[in-house]
């Protein structure tokens, strides 16, 4: 329970994790609290609870990476709540789904594996080598244990297995790469006139300004407002009140002494001799000997790193003057491990012999090993004995509250009065948008229910997904107004002058198409309009002289068969186009080799969709209805 104290996600760092093991943070927050003990369910897939914390969580995340994706503001197309809630908990659910049937296909990944995969990551490496250190630096700045991080890393790498199974199973037809590469890569030759909107040519009357505007009232509305009083519970602020006794600290650290200790890493090189499958033992003794003669030179020369790139016959070091990089224990075969952790920094070992030949190992440095010291982890775990007190008090602090606030339904200062918190007081803000607390979306859904905006009481507690618990209180209303019409008045003359300018072009436009297609010529009617006609030759479908708008008119037009064929296009900006089409060619010879790629991944991603959609539709899914996660 509330492990969300500790669970918190900040920073750049957070979204690399969450980019590495990608599926949302599950965080467990104070919802179970608020419940009578049970905590809420956002659906539950074959037997398996995902709870609406985790959901909350999952749906916060995916906002924050909507809002940086856009610069700080989701566009509207975006906007709408309840569609991208149900997106993020069809994600959910179909990621259950998936790991458990990965689990149930008993696709697995080994210790070593998960180790080196996790050591391939650049955000834990310094100049390209795997850092301990930061490792566990970066895990504990987001709350993740490294037990937790490997855990779920390892179970998105399984799912990652069964995605890679059938990407590599996917494949096309020649038929259809054929009729891909000539669709693709066809070219068509085009001729374009377009006649701009100019909207400036036209005017527009009083009489015309007050019927569009009375006509179109509601569009020149003030949002209804509100403006609230809030309570906020935030957990930080409560741990920050707790004091820890320091013999409770060191208890806890000399009982989780093994937890700090970092693994041993060894760097080190060698220098190895090949021997032959089968050989004989004079064969390999041999060997041997070749090996004591290389190693007293080194001895006399101090020069293993010449050696090694004279001699050594492992094609994977040979070259770097055998360096091996970092080792950990448990990555080398048995023998060549025995020997290099027990050997002293700069030491060299004595001929080692393994199923791959003889070595000799110089041992070049050691790194971690030993245990982080008390006043280093010092605060950290103060932090979690605090949250662990926290934990045992956070229900009386909740209830008390929350009885508050419902026995004195019409104010939250008594309450605030009484727990000693301060009663703040937010912006203005509308169902849409709001500053400070009125950004959550939560909040701004609560003010505008009946219960607050109708009946004027209290809210109930409202958890939001950064552990902060909020009550809140309506202070002022202001229902949406009409706006005066001399504040709308020039947004309406230029709608007006843009509605004009656009139907005079659509009428000009179909005129001059239908000269067109009786024979006229497209010079001509240039000419006509004091315009140029645009000749870009044979152009492509991603051709970059012309929007993708008119690209798709061009390519969806008939193909010529007795002289050009002619359309007309009102473009959303008011413009009309009219194009002329006089040539096709279907290049099938030209087989572009990263588009067939293209088409190759699109169709192992259709499949792997599929098999997706099909293992989460025959899961027994059980879904709570969003209004009564709200």
């Amino acid at each position: 329970m509330l492990q969300a104290i500790r669970d918190k996600t900040t920073g750049w760092i957070a979204y690399a994790i969450i980019f590495l093991i990608s599926v949302p943070f599950a965080l467990w927050g104070v919802n179970s609290y608020l419940g009578g003990g049970e905590a809420v369910v956002a659906a539950t897939v074959n037997g398996e609870d995902i709870s609406a914390q985790n959901f909350d969580t999952a749906y916060a995340n995916y906002r924050q990476r909507l809002t940086r994706a856009f610069g700080g503001t989701i566009p509207v197309a975006f906007g709408d709540e309840t569609l991208l809630k149900n997106q993020v908990l069809t994600q959910m659910i179909e990621e259950t789904a998936l790991r458990q049937y990965s689990l149930k296909k008993q696709y697995s990944i080994s210790k070593k594996q998960l180790g080196e995969l996790i050591r391939a990551q650049q955000d834990f490496q310094i100049d390209g080598q795997f850092d301990q250190s930061i490792y566990e630096a970066q895990l504990a700045s987001v709350g993740y244990s490294i037990r937790g991080f490997e855990q779920e890393f390892r179970q998105t790498q399984i799912m990652g297995q069964l995605q890679t199974a059938v990407n590599v199973t996917a494949f096309t037809v020649p038929d259809r790469e054929k009729q891909f590469a000539s669709l693709s890569s066809q070219t068509r030759k085009i001729r374009v006139v377009t006649r701009p909107l100019n909207a400036e040519a036209f005017s527009v009357g009083e009489t015309e300004i007050e019927d569009y505007f009375a006509g179109n009232a509601n569009r020149y509305m003030t949002p209804e407002q509100a403006k609230i009083d809030y309570l906020e519970l935030n957990l930080d602020s409560i741990k920050a009140l707790v004091e820890v006794d320091d013999e409770l600290i060191l208890d806890r650290y000399e009982q989780a002494r093994d937890s700090y200790t970092a693994a041993e890493i060894r760097t080190a090189s060698h220098i190895l001799l090949t021997v032959e499958e089968g050989a004989s033992d004079e064969n390999i003794e041999q060997v041997n000997l070749r090996l004591q003669e290389l190693r007293a030179q080194i001895i006399e020369t101090d020069d293993f790193t010449g050696v090694a790139r004279e001699f050594s016959q492992d094609p994977g070091s040979s070259a770097d003057g055998g360096n091996l990089g970092e080792i950990e224990s448990g990555v080398m075969v048995q023998p060549f491990e025995d020997a290099l952790f027990q050997m002293q920094v700069g030491e060299l070992s004595e001929p080692v012999r393994t199923a791959f030949g003889w070595h000799l190992i110089k041992l070049d440095a050691i790194r971690g090993g030993g245990t982080r010291a008390f006043e280093e982890v010092r605060a950290e775990i103060e932090d979690e004995i605090k949250s662990e007190m926290v934990e045992n008090q956070i229900f009386d602090i909740v209830e008390n509250l929350s009885n508050l606030a419902y026995e004195q339904s019409d104010s939250l200062l008594p309450a605030a009065d009484q727990l000693g918190l301060e009663l703040m007081t937010s912006e203005w803000f509308d169902r849409n948008s709001g500053t400070g607390i009125a950004r959550e979306s939560k909040i701004r859904n609560s003010a505008f229910s009946n219960e607050i905006l109708r009946e004027g009481i209290n809210s109930e507690a409202i958890e939001l997904a950064d552990n902060r618990i909020v009550f809140l209180h309506l202070n002022e209303y202001r229902p949406a107004e009409q706006m005066p019409l001399d504040d709308v008045r020039q947004v309406i003359v230029t709608e007006l002058k843009r509605q004009k300018a656009g139907d005079d072009n659509i009428r000009l436009g179909k005129e001059a198409l239908e000269v067109l297609r009786n024979g006229g010529d497209l010079d001509q009617i240039a000419a006509d309009w004091d315009l140029q006609v645009i000749d870009q030759g044979f152009v492509k479908r991603d051709s970059p002289e012309f929007d993708r708008e008119l690209l798709q008119r061009i390519f969806s037009m008939s193909k010529p068969t007795s002289g050009p064929v002619f359309e007309g296009l009102a473009q959303r900006s008011g413009d009309y186009s009219l194009l002329e089409l006089s040539g096709v060619i279907s290049n099938d010879w030209e087989v572009d080799v990263e588009r067939i790629k293209a088409l190759a991944a699109a169709s192992a991603a259709v499949e792997y969709q599929s098999v997706l959609k099909a293992v989460a539709g025959s899961a027994d899914v059980v879904k709570t209805p969003l209004s009564e996660l709200e």
